[in-house]
């Protein structure tokens, strides 16, 4: 049976199936019609999620899924799985693996970025369950400098590259904002707004929590000055206050 007869055998499926089916259906008639046309405004649109580890990423990801005929990919995974997915859907979606900032200078211009960004001191005091046992706090200053330094090369290899920047912040005080400028960078149309999500991990309670911790503050107090400074451009460029005592 070739796609024309296909497409149609669909659409009298659909007359026959409930409501709820209509839309799994009419995602099988996208996926046909990429296939036969085979033409550039046929492709999917694919995004990359990237950002260092605690900066949002995973709460990115799962908002992701509020778009409509949206694929979001649970793994995380390096780019190249983009091209490996096959969907019905038009948007694919895949978060950064641990190691992808190695190799994030080289993301190919067909696939857009989202970049997460969160003020860096609090980026710096968030455990996390799978390195609890190994350390107190989840990111190094080495493993943050390595994520931002990858920033660099990327901007610097593909200085026209338009980069949609996530601040976590914005995500948890402005979520319907932030939603609203990722679905006009990508021309995709929210299914549901971030602020209704009932499964949405949203907790105000997240920020500056090393402002409200001493053991927190007495850690950050013994970073280098010379990595502190390279924290402080990062915080002048997207927007972050730090304290007197760490400005240098």
């Amino acid at each position: 049976m070739d796609l024309a007869r296909k497409s149609e055998a669909l659409l009298r499926e659909a007359a026959r199936r409930p409501i709820r089916e209509i839309r799994r259906l009419a995602l099988d008639l996208k996926r046909l019609w990429r296939l036969w046309v085979k033409s550039d405004t046929a492709r999917y649109n694919k995004i990359f999620i990237a950002g260092c580890a605690r900066s949002g990423t995973t709460l990115t990801q799962r908002l992701m899924g509020c778009f409509e005929d949206t694929f979001v990919h649970q793994a995380e995974a390096r780019y190249a799985q983009l091209d490996l997915l096959d969907r019905p859907e038009v948007s694919l979606v895949v978060k950064r693996s641990e190691r992808t900032h190695a190799h994030l200078a080289r993301l190919p211009s067909a696939i857009g970025l989202i970049y997460c960004v969160r003020h860096p001191f609090d980026v710096l005091t968030s455990s996390h369950p799978e390195s609890r046992a190994q350390r107190r706090f989840h990111v190094t200053p080495e493993r943050w400098l390595a994520e931002y330094d990858a920033l660099l090369r990327l901007r610097k290899a593909q200085p026209s590259r338009a980069i949609v920047y996530a601040r976590y912040e914005d995500m948890i005080a402005r979520p319907d904002a932030v939603q609203e400028r990722i679905a006009q960078a990508f021309d995709l149309k929210p299914r549901i707004r971030f602020s209704e999500d009932p499964s949405n991990p949203i907790r105000a309670t997240s920020l500056k929590k090393w402002e409200r911790n001493e053991e927190f503050r007495t850690y950050l107090r013994t970073l280098p000055p010379i990595f502190l400074a390279r924290l402080k451009g990062f915080c002048d460029e997207f927007g972050y206050d730090m304290p007197d005592w760490a400005r240098g």
